[in-house]
């Protein structure tokens, strides 16, 4: 018999409760305490059932997006990549903020915009050549950038197998298409939150089937020195950091530390560091009208000159143009 809506949130709340007796104070802990900080601000909610030939399309933009296949397969195509992903039936994706990307069957069926496919209510009736789709396009709450966004891969792909063995986010993913199935209006603050908990369960799911040393930063947060030394350094950007106060936070030598962040995250200590102080000063360049001295000084440049020096390296600009650029 199926579960109503407050009875799937009761197993749902349940299920994380025990898997956190589980885990106990565990080294994931580092991770979880990073994942729940993962908040939207604006959501776009959907559900259609398409009919071959299709196309849905997803422009370029800050917004990411998650699409379930709730029944049939189709194609998905992200912008630079030549061969598309099969996916089928149960299947969840999450497609990361600025990749443009298409699903469709056949897979170069013509391309319509995401909003126009999802504006109508889906059809109930099942269709053998159709596929029905649960999209949602989404953007994090902008009081703060985000640390697990210049690091997240473009694609997130869990099978149908890994959601159905993970309850917690098979029942969240369903908890959403019933909420977009029955919606009034595309901006409830309901689609919101239960979008907040998906999230952060698929970003969990999907750590724990990465293989253990990976050289990632969603590897690195299964590592408790690592992760501590991540959160320092994402928590208190303006501080002098060098591989030696890192090391000795987290109680490590200075040579183990630096091999064990490397081979983790992939790149040296003092790398990311520099890396998460330009993703800080960019977004504070796009979204505030803070001054570039403030903003160089709030990701540990001492000067307005050195700040801008490092910037146009990366970025080939300077913290000016670039700000006037993202205004236009």
């Amino acid at each position: 018999m199926a579960l109503s809506m407050r009875q799937t949130c009761k197993v749902m709340s349940d299920r994380l409760k025990q898997q956190a007796s589980e885990r106990g104070s565990g080294s994931m802990d580092a991770g979880w305490d990073v994942l729940t900080s993962y908040r939207t601000s604006s959501a776009f909610l959907g559900t259609a059932m398409l009919r071959r030939p299709w196309g849905i399309g997803v422009d370029p933009q800050r917004n990411s997006a998650l699409h379930v296949i709730l029944a049939g397969s189709c194609w998905l195509r992200l912008a630079g990549r030549d061969d598309p992903i099969c996916l089928s039936s149960g299947d969840a994706v999450l497609v990361t903020s600025g990749i443009g990307h298409a699903l469709s069957d056949p897979p170069d069926a013509a391309i319509v915009p995401i909003r126009n496919a999802l504006a109508g209510a889906p059809s109930r009736e099942p269709a053998p050549d159709a596929t029905t789709l649960l999209c949602a396009k989404y953007q994090l709450d902008e009081a703060a950038p985000h640390r697990m966004m210049s690091v997240m891969p473009p694609l997130i792909h869990l099978t149908a197998q890994q959601v159905e063995g993970n309850e917690p986010l098979r029942l969240a993913l369903q908890l959403l298409r019933v909420e977009a199935q029955g919606r009034r209006n595309e901006a409830d603050v309901i689609a919101s939150r239960l979008l907040d908990s998906a999230l952060v369960l698929l970003l969990r799911a999907w750590m724990d089937v990465q293989p253990a040393g990976s050289g990632n930063w969603f590897g690195a947060l299964s590592d408790p020195a690592i992760a501590r030394a991540l959160r320092l350094i994402h928590e208190q950007p303006q501080d002098a950091w060098t591989v030696a106060a890192l090391a000795d936070r987290v109680l490590l030598s200075r040579a183990t530390f630096a091999r064990r962040f490397t081979r983790l995250v992939g790149e040296p200590p003092l790398a990311y560091v520099a890396r998460w102080r330009m993703n800080l000063a960019a977004k504070a360049l796009r979204e505030t009208g803070r001054s570039i001295d403030e903003i160089a000084r709030a990701v540990g440049y001492e000067s307005g000159p050195a700040f801008s020096k490092a910037f146009s390296r990366v970025y080939g600009r300077s913290p000016g143009r670039y700000r006037s650029g993202s205004a236009s």
